[in-house]
């Protein structure tokens, strides 16, 4: 037996050895992918005539764009082929140092600012909607406007969607928020990525609801939807600077990394002559809307529309073998069975989206009185906290931590590790995040403890709540915010509902495998002498389950705080935005301090509530 799988390994080895020997090996283009549609199409078209005349393969990476221009200076990305300038501030000094090539520019006709949906200000009969705003023409008249654009967390308030925390232009929206006054009466919300943004003002639209944020074309948003962009002063250079003026046309640039240039001239000059517009990259992504096609068969569709691009681009032997690619003639492995997968389900997404968009719309009633449920939760989570004095708060660690944890030397440590993150100047940003912690763990405790007893005393319950906990504990974590934007839209709220979700599995399955582990001896005596069966779970079972449950409670603390980072991209604000922002402008000295913030808060409250288990576990062996 070990002699034919040794020959049939050695034939596979030949085989692949020879068809390494018949075919040429090519190199891969790897393209920034920044997230958004427009990026992702320019990289298809560009991508397509790599493949078609140059005879490259390809790829992307994706990441924020600050991350991906790190990445094209360390020359693991070749090619941002839609590079907005404004937004990255050490753009111009990296061009001027020489660490990075600049092709030219993709488009400079773009329109960004603070958009309304058109039926805020001229109503919109087909669906019922009255004008809300019908003087509301310039950025200005927003102030006469607070209670229309509503914050959810501080009702007291309007609030205006700002930019993407890290982009250059996030600063200039703020301050022209500042400028204007509109600080006063408005909370400026930062959305924490460009997805959560365009949820957002996605969902706001689809209900007819009021709105007012940053956004910018071309999108494929701005083509589908109907929104104004509110007036501003004439764009002046220095103005625009200090949120005065209009916003510019952004020049958004194609460039590549200095190792590329220089091993890729002929691909180079074809970038150097690469260019479009806003208008056109709308249309594309139009199409890519209405038909639900991708974006390799857009750019296919784009450049059979557009040919006169592909003279400007390419010599005509060139602009004859793309399209020869674009009518299908180009040389293709995707019928070989062998090594490609032969069947795939032609699965309409877009109608799974637009049932869940359509279910959130007539249950938003619904939704939304659990966010204002949360919300007043959150609240009066950090009302307390912050009317707690910091000494007060200082003096209660020590005292966890001591009588805990036995120590009075661990009481001080802890005590001095929450004073650092006070030194740092980020307290009360602490006391955002542990609101958002508290509230998630006290509803996972409130769900958990009773789903975890039930299913320890039901082997039914059990069978069917293993594979939700399962698939809720292995789900990829970014995944839980989707529901969360659709049925709850941006901020603490939404922030609350994915971390639940993602935090409650430990306490189900502890406090069910802690009830299930007591000695069924124990159990039996309990009920010889007459108690009841809710007698035996409360007096008996879950005293002696304890420390096992208080385990549980604190794995989900610890998975509460895990998901501080991940929900500041949905709006959460707190340490994690701290983090985000850091990542987003790669600001080294403020990630690492905020980092050291949040890893402070997760060690304290970690450590104290393994004390908590450990003396429930004494408490009852001395029992």
């Amino acid at each position: 037996m070990k002699r034919w799988i040794a020959l049939l390994l050695c034939l596979l080895l030949c085989l692949g050895l020879f068809a390494g020997c018949g075919s040429k090996k090519q190199d891969t283009i790897v393209f920034a992918d920044a997230g958004w549609d427009s990026s992702k199409f320019h990289n298809a078209v560009a991508g397509l005539i790599a493949e078609s005349v140059y005879g490259y393969t390809w790829s992307e990476t994706t990441g924020s764009s600050t991350v991906l221009l790190e990445g094209m200076k360390k020359g693991e990305i070749d090619v941002f082929m839609e590079m907005w300038t404004d937004n990255i501030a050490s753009y111009d000094e990296d061009i001027a140092n020489g660490r990075i090539q600049e092709m030219g520019t993709n488009f400079d006709d773009n329109m960004q600012g603070f958009y309304v949906p058109r039926y805020v200000i001229e109503g919109d009969p087909e669906r019922g909607i009255e004008p809300m705003a019908p003087e509301l023409r310039n950025v200005a008249d927003l102030a006469n406007y607070a209670s229309l654009f509503k914050d959810e967390e501080q009702p007291s308030k309007g609030r205006i969607y700002g930019a993407i925390p890290g982009w250059e232009i996030d600063n200039v929206m703020y301050k022209k928020y500042q400028h204007y006054g509109l600080d006063k009466n408005f909370v400026y919300f930062r959305p924490g990525s460009d997805a959560s943004l365009s949820a957002a003002i996605t969902s706001a639209y689809e209900k007819g609801e009021p709105i007012v944020a940053y956004y910018w074309e071309p999108t494929w948003l701005m083509g589908k939807y109907d929104f104004v962009l509110l007036q501003d002063a004439p764009y002046d250079p220095v103005g625009f600077a200090e949120g005065k003026t209009a916003c510019p046309a952004v020049n958004v640039t194609i460039s590549t990394s200095n190792a590329f240039a220089e091993k890729n001239p002929e691909f180079c000059q074809f970038l150097s002559k690469y260019r479009t517009s806003s208008a056109l990259t709308s249309e594309a992504l139009a199409y890519m809307q209405d038909t639900g096609a991708n974006y390799v068969d857009t750019a296919k569709w784009f450049l059979g529309e557009h040919p006169e691009l592909l003279e400007q681009w390419l010599a005509p032997d060139d602009v004859e073998k793309v399209q020869a690619a674009i009518n299908g003639n180009a040389v293709a492995d995707k019928n070989n069975w062998f090594l490609n997968f032969p069947f795939t389900l032609n699965i309409d997404l877009e109608a799974i989206d637009n049932a869940v968009r359509d279910f959130s719309v007539r249950t938003s009633g619904f939704f939304g009185s659990i966010k204002a449920g949360l919300t007043a939760l959150i609240g009066g989570i950090e009302s307390l906290l912050n009317l707690l004095p910091w000494w007060l708060l200082l003096a209660l660690v020590f005292l966890g931590g001591w009588k805990l944890c036995g120590s009075v030397r661990t009481g001080i440590v802890y005590a001095v590790l929450l004073f650092v993150v006070g030194l740092f100047g980020l307290w009360s940003l602490m006391n955002e995040t542990l609101a958002i912690v508290l509230a998630s763990v006290v509803i996972s405790l409130l769900l958990g403890l009773p789903i975890g007893i039930l299913i320890s005393s039901s082997r039914r319950a059990n069978n069917i709540m293993r594979p939700i906990l399962d698939t809720m504990q292995t789900m990829p974590v970014f995944v839980y915010l989707i529901p969360a934007i659709l049925f709850f839209g941006l901020g603490k709220a939404p922030a609350v509902i994915a971390t639940t979700i993602y935090a409650i599995v430990p306490v189900i399955r502890l406090t069910s495998h802690g009830i299930q582990q007591v000695d069924a001896e124990v159990v039996e005596a309990a009920r010889s002498f007459g108690s009841t069966r809710w007698q035996t779970l409360y007096k008996v079972q879950i005293p002696q389950a304890l420390p096992t449950i208080m385990t549980g409670v604190n794995q989900t603390l610890m998975m509460a705080m895990a998901m501080v980072v991940t929900c500041s991209m949905i709006g959460a604000s707190g340490l994690g935005m701290e983090v985000l922002v850091s990542v987003n402008r790669i600001e080294i000295g403020r990630g690492i301090i905020a980092g050291t913030a949040v890893v402070i808060v997760a060690i304290v409250m970690d450590r104290i509530t393994q004390g908590l288990a450990k003396r429930s576990e004494e408490k009852n062996n001395s029992n």
